[in-house]
């Protein structure tokens, strides 16, 4: 019988069962986490930049017709639109940790239109979901395209021994079919020639082993910097909510604390 872990109920770090750090590096490049951090990330780029385009410009008309009144509607229309952006990237930060996120905190209940524009604002979800949209859509953002640029460019130089030699570079007015691996401005062997020309298939052999070794040592940055993405929104979604709710859950699991906490809530017979 399986048990609940504390962190997962107390809050804490959460648990990577996809994104495990192997220390085989092999056993690594093919686990799924790799190959669904690499997606993750790819996906980022897109989805990243349509909610920073759909969420500024929402956010900043409604703040602007708050001077005549129109925006005040707008606002708490705004306030959920957020919270749905939320609620999409909570979803497809699954496929990293698909064990899934923390639930949501709830919109607190109000009566009355200024109520609700105030409970809208002041709710967790719809700060944290603002920042996470704009503030951190810049460096999460760079640091998606880097690790990834990166990683896809060792594994296709993995496969440089098939397509190297139908690369034409002119040097001097004289073409020649390879790829460099640094500067020549004077051809491959000409003066001034800085790195490392693949120009036969032995060059080209040694740019693949070194490519996959490289691609190997990156994994760990790439599934390192897909769990900073899933942090980032863990905490756009955790919230302090029900203080008693890890305790009820410590209860209800299976084990002897729940049934001590059903006999003691049962009737004594006399």
């Amino acid at each position: 019988m399986s048990t609940p872990d504390v962190r997962s109920l107390y809050g804490g770090t959460p648990i990577w069962s996809r994104l495990r750090m192997y220390r085989n590096p092999v056993r690594m490049a093919v686990s799924s986490g790799v190959w669904a951090s690499a997606w993750y990330l790819f996906s980022y780029l897109i989805v990243g930049t349509a909610l920073f385009g759909a969420v500024v410009p929402i956010t900043l008309t409604s703040a602007a017709l708050v001077i005549i009144w129109a925006g005040l509607p707008l606002l708490i229309g705004a306030a959920y639109f957020i919270r749905g952006c939320v609620v999409m990237e909570r979803g497809r930060a699954r496929v990293l940790v698909p064990e899934g996120l923390p639930a949501l905190e709830p919109m607190d209940a109000a009566e009355g239109f200024f109520a609700n524009l105030k409970a809208a604002w002041r709710n967790r979800v719809t700060l944290r979901g603002l920042a996470h949209f704009t503030l951190l859509y810049v460096p999460l953002l760079a640091l998606s395209a880097v690790v990834f640029a990166v990683w896809l460019a060792f594994l296709a130089l993995i496969t440089v021994p098939i397509w190297y030699r139908y690369l034409p570079y002119d040097f001097d007015g004289q073409r020649i079919h390879g790829m460099a691996w640094g500067y020549f401005p004077h051809g491959p062997h000409g003066k001034d020639a800085v790195g490392f020309w693949i120009g036969s298939d032995l060059s080209a052999a040694v740019a693949a082993v070194v490519a996959l070794v490289l691609f190997l040592a990156w994994n760990y940055v790439l599934v390192a910097t897909a769990r900073v993405h899933a942090t980032a929104m863990r905490a756009v979604i955790s919230g302090t909510g029900d203080p008693l709710a890890p305790a009820r859950r410590v209860l209800e699991s299976p084990g002897p604390l729940s049934a001590a906490s059903r006999a003691s809530a049962s009737p004594t017979q006399t």
